[in-house]
């Protein structure tokens, strides 16, 4: 765990620190902003910001839920350097987040990024991760690894994105939010809080009906959260998280091709309606956490999960194209603490075991054909880790951590007209990492470190050309990154600048990449990539003119080249890596109002990028802006808050989303022209602030 600044959203570049605009109602005193400290949970040892020789980021809730319209996890992560995200708007997709290329590959969710909310992993044992039993209405902050973790983390850790929700105020409250706009847009929150003594309770629920921009992309989901937290006299903690969500619609317009998006970006593939392209969810999640101090400098830390998951989707052709699964996933882990000086550290366990049982029928034209495959995939992840600082003379600190992971695949076929195609792979992978600070000043700190990260295939990504069971030809993809930066805080100097750098090098080997056969059109495999380098720099630096305008900016470079590559004998070796931009910025304007108006206006800068492997087609580089406006008061026991907010301002045509060696070059997803919605919150405390 490490301590951000409260006034903080956005790190720089160094990928260490955060920094942002002190939350709305907060006073500063007349010698200026005073940021508060934040106990970040992404790390496994607290310490503050300037402490931890690794890249981290921090957003706030008002980043995430003020004015905002809340329809995709990108919305609260454009401010972070290093994070990339694609496909916000393709709810059958998922929302693709990239952290320093990391996740660019990945056809739908998340890939090679390891996510957890509330303490619970979302990252399932193969790898695959989603954020779409977040809500975001209840989110409090999201911290970012920008960098190599599978030291704490173990696989599909080449960042790290941890969620936490909101805990209820001393005053217990209910309350409501309505946001409507274009395309159909119609949204509904609940969230009620209640914090009495050892008891402190949060619960919120969402509703979401939206067409959507494009023919054949409307979403209509339901979201429950609730959070229990009940301390006892020991100081111990017990947290109880619920979470179920219901999707029964989350269609897929499709990628198109260049010609067809300058005909009519809003048309949907015409094989995805022929085929009825979407897919519909329904998920339980229960997880604990606890946490005991044993004495002084001691504690101990258990967690225990439970999901389910039921899954249906129609893929856009005939053979297998109808999938469905039931999974159970649970898991736990145990770790403990030392806290001491100048001696500090954490060890622990952690195990995760995830059960699917797959059927795939053919799709004749969105109704269900004859039963293509049949099997039960499982897939178990221990994993053992200690992780540790200790603090040298001269103002420097070492630290290092150590994990060993086991991730083994077992496949039962249960389709055995076409032969037996059951198998196990098991992979094993020790995952080191050493850093070194230096902090001569209280708030000034350079720092390095060499980390370690891999990733397996998913179980998704072991998809045989050749029929069922493993493509067992795949290997884990391997990555040793190194990293040097520089954050600072210069509250004497004009504008009262926080500033982040930092410059990364990474050897990436058996890279996994997708690519389509013509014999499986709109159908993804997967293959190594043998070996390539990421080269790149982040910066971001926030001013403070006044005590009522802010400025963020943030900046990064990214030079990704495959070093060798000869997939069929096609030499891409030299190529640029696909999915992301060699450039890409964001500048985010602040105005906040003592009357309760505040203002915020972003625009997102994003250079060209490679749409394949072989760099045949280049995305045109393309920017945007968006403006949120919102005026909040206090009246009585009611608090009320008019927000509105205009996207893609000057109207501007690109893509969302780019489907990475798509077939036939249908890799466009048109974003959305320029739009608006607005809305209402109403909250009402229950009790007086007497």
């Amino acid at each position: 765990m490490w301590v951000v600044s409260k006034c903080c959203c956005l790190p720089v570049l160094a990928g260490l620190f955060c920094w942002g605009v002190c939350d709305a109602g907060e006073s500063a005193p007349d010698e200026g902003i005073v940021l508060e400290t934040y106990t970040v949970k992404a790390t496994r040892l607290e310490a503050t910001t300037f402490e931890v020789p690794a890249a981290v980021s921090f957003v706030d809730r008002e980043t995430i839920q003020k004015a905002s319209a809340q329809l995709s996890i990108n919305e609260a992560l454009q401010t972070v350097p290093g994070v990339f995200v694609l496909n916000p708007y393709n709810y059958a997709q998922d929302s693709r987040i990239a952290i320093r290329g990391f996740g660019a590959r990945s056809d739908f969710g998340i890939r090679g990024v390891r996510v957890v909310v509330d303490g619970i992993p979302a990252t399932l044992p193969d790898g695959q991760a989603g954020v779409d039993g977040l809500d975001l209405g209840s989110a409090a902050s999201i911290e970012v690894i920008r960098g190599a973790a599978a030291s704490i983390y173990g696989p599909a850790s080449g960042g790290v994105i941890r969620i936490e929700t909101e805990d209820a105020p001393s005053r217990p409250f209910a309350e409501t939010r309505i946001t409507a706009g274009d395309y159909g847009l119609l949204k509904s929150q609940f969230k009620a809080g209640w914090a009495d003594g050892s008891w402190n309770v949060l619960v919120s629920s969402s509703y979401l009906d939206y067409e959507g921009y494009r023919e054949n992309s409307q979403t209509r989901n339901k979201a429950l959260n609730a959070k229990l937290r009940y301390t006892l006299e020991s100081g111990a903690e017990l947290t109880t998280i619920i979470n179920a969500i219901d999707y029964p619609v989350q269609d897929d317009p499709g990628g198109l091709t260049a010609a067809e998006v300058a005909v009519n970006p809003r048309q949907a593939r015409a094989r995805n309606l022929q085929f009825d392209g979407g897919e519909s969810v329904r998920q339980e999640k229960l997880g604990f956490a606890y946490r005991q101090p044993l004495a002084e400098a001691h504690e101990l830390r258990l967690h225990g999960f439970a999901v389910e998951r039921d899954f249906a989707n129609r893929l856009p052709f005939t053979d297998g194209g109808q999938v469905r699964f039931e999974r159970l996933y649970y898991g736990g882990g145990a770790s403990y603490a030392f806290t001491g000086e100048p001696f500090r550290l954490v060890a622990g366990v952690e195990l995760g075991y995830q059960d699917d049982a797959r059927e795939n029928y053919d799709n004749l034209n969105g109704a269900e054909g004859p039963l293509a495959l049949d099997q039960d995939e499982r897939v178990l992840n221990f994993g053992s880790y200690l992780t540790g600082e200790l603090a040298l003379p001269g103002e420097v600190t070492l630290s290092a951590a150590l994990r060993y992971d086991e991730v083994r695949f077992d496949v039962e076929d249960n389709f055995l007209s076409d032969g037996d195609d059951s198998g196990e792979l098991s992979f094993r992978e020790t995952s080191p990492t050493i850093g070194i600070r230096w902090q001569p000043l209280p708030e000034f700190t350079l720092y390095g470190n060499v980390a370690t990260s891999f990733e397996t295939p998913t179980t998704t990504e072991f998809d045989n050309p050749s029929g069922g069971g493993f493509n067992d030809a795949l290997l884990a993809q391997q990555a040793l990154s190194y990293e040097l930066g520089v954050k600072g805080r210069l509250p004497e100097l004009p504008g009262r600048p926080t500033f982040d750098f930092a410059l990364f090098t990474i050897e990436v080997d058996d890279a996994l990449v997708p690519y389509e056969l013509a014999a499986f059109p709109d159908r993804e495999f997967f293959r190594n990539a043998g070996s390539s380098r990421k080269n790149g720099a982040e910066a971001a630096i926030n001013v403070f003119p006044t005590e009522r305008l802010s400025a963020t900016l943030s900046y990064t470079y990214s030079d990704f080249k495959y070093k060798n590559f000869d997939p069929g004998g096609n030499d891409f070796s030299g190529n640029r890596l696909p999915g992301v931009p060699e450039h890409f910025a964001n500048v985010r304007l602040g105005y906040d109002d003592p009357s309760g108006l505040s203002l915020r206006w972003n625009t997102r800068f994003v250079g060209a990028l490679q749409a394949d492997d072989a760099n045949t087609t280049e995305v045109s580089a393309y920017s945007f802006s968006d403006l949120r406006v919102s005026w909040e008061r206090d009246f009585g026991r009611w608090t009320i808050e008019g927000f509105a907010g205009l996207n893609n301002v000057f109207d501007k045509a690109y893509s969302a989303n780019i489907r990475i060696n798509a077939f036939g070059g249908r890799y466009y997803e048109p974003a959305p022209e320029r739009n608006v919605y607005g809305g209402l919150r109403l909250r009402y405390w229950l009790m007086g602030n007497e």
